[in-house]
């Protein structure tokens, strides 16, 4: 029987405004926020850092501390600091649902060549997730993590 807890943690590419995106790069986001997230055996996983439009570019990447789902109200009031957000952006955001998920990260790591979206498509037949994806060994080996 397989052992359960010998298996590695899931790792993820994001897709995240650049504004954002380039904010947890220099170590000032310390909290991605998401409507859904897993919360399965991803603490010590990466978390591959995806600059949408106009940038569109595998930027780098950060380590995930771990993840927390609280009410909305709950997330802004323990994490809005740490995801430098706006207010009003935050509930808009999060308009429609009632909890959400607060990612933390640590130890941001800069790609000094990021991986624009048609190499991600054409060399590791991946598309630019929506909202984020699985990222494989192969792409992790790609961008030295």
């Amino acid at each position: 029987m397989e052992d359960l807890f010998d298996e590695e943690p899931k790792n993820f590419i994001i897709s995240i405004k650049p504004n954002y995106a380039l904010k947890i790069i220099d170590g000032v986001k310390t909290v991605e926020l998401r409507r859904r997230f897993p919360v399965d055996n991803i603490k010590g996983g990466k978390v591959i850092v995806y600059a949408s439009s106009p940038i569109k570019e595998i930027i780098g990447y950060a380590v995930i501390e771990g993840v927390e789902k609280l009410s909305v109200a709950k997330l802004w009031k323990k994490y809005n600091k740490g995801a430098c957000v706006e207010k009003e952006f935050f509930y808009t955001y999060f308009d429609g649902v009632e909890e959400g998920y607060a990612v933390s990260l640590s130890h941001p790591v800069k790609l000094e060549l990021p991986i624009d979206v048609k190499s991600l498509e054409k060399k590791y037949k991946i598309s630019a997730p929506q909202s984020y994806c699985y990222a494989s060994k192969k792409i992790l080996k790609a961008i030295g993590a």
